[in-house]
């Protein structure tokens, strides 16, 4: 839940991001080895959705990390919730520190990347954070490009009751899909509702269709008013965001 001065709350949501410190983790997160591809055949993933899923940390120190997930596009591309690397966040909270370096985690190797493209957001006051066209969407770019399959959005949907795989670190789970959700301003797009609780830090998580792997969705800034239920960035919204 975000809160405001005296503790009130900002919004009766709860950013999917996570804004505390990470949970320990096995595996370092340092780039072992510059970013570069590596020699001879690359190896083939197989192309399905657990191949393009990534997982993205960055945020701000101290006090205001944030961990999230992203979807690989191919070409270095990885697409993400654009709240997870714009300053909407961190200005919520409060948090001044030095930005931390957003990386990706992304087949066993660790990436720096950049954003290319944010979408535009802003905080509505009694809400929440907002984006433009509803689009909660960051592109990244990073200096290589991995080998292997990469995602493609679908032509459209999801539509209701469209069976849905939702992926996330630790998250492998499929649900029909719920209705439109529009934001009570038409320029603030609209959201398409999952009747799925998800945890801190997955937002950013693909959603796919379930029976041709097309990416359908990105988990966006917030759930709906309802328990147990979010939002995703629909097919439509991302192809817009990435011209396509």
């Amino acid at each position: 839940m975000i809160h405001g001065p005296g503790g009130a709350s900002l919004a009766a949501l709860a950013l999917l991001s996570a804004c505390a410190s990470p949970s320990p983790s096995v595996r370092s997160w340092v780039e072992d080895e510059p970013a570069r591809a590596a020699p001879g055949e690359p190896r083939r993933l197989p192309d399905l959705p657990d191949a393009f899923r990534a997982e993205l940390r960055g945020g701000r120190a101290p006090g205001c990390p944030l961990r999230g997930e992203a979807v690989y596009l191919g070409e270095g591309r990885f697409l993400t919730a654009a709240h997870l690397v714009d300053d909407i966040v961190p200005g919520m909270r409060h948090c001044s520190g030095a930005p931390i370096p957003t990386t990706i985690r992304f087949r066993d190797r660790v990436l720096h990347v950049r954003p290319v493209r944010i979408g535009q957001g802003y905080v509505e006051p009694g809400v929440g954070p907002l984006y433009r066209q509803g689009q909660d969407l960051a592109l990244l770019q990073a200096g290589m490009a991995p080998p292997g399959p990469a995602a493609r959005p679908c032509a459209g949907g999801p539509k209701q009751g469209q069976p849905v795989l939702v992926l996330a670190t630790n998250r492998r789970e499929a649900v029909r899909a719920g209705p439109v959700v529009p934001e009570s301003r038409p320029a603030d797009g609209a959201y398409t509702d999952l009747p799925l609780p998800m945890a801190e830090g997955e937002s950013g998580a693909g959603v796919f269709d379930l029976e041709s792997g097309c990416l359908l969705g990105i988990v966006s800034h917030r759930p709906d008013s309802m328990p147990g239920h979010v939002r995703i960035v629909p097919a439509d919204a991302i192809r817009a965001f990435l011209g396509t």
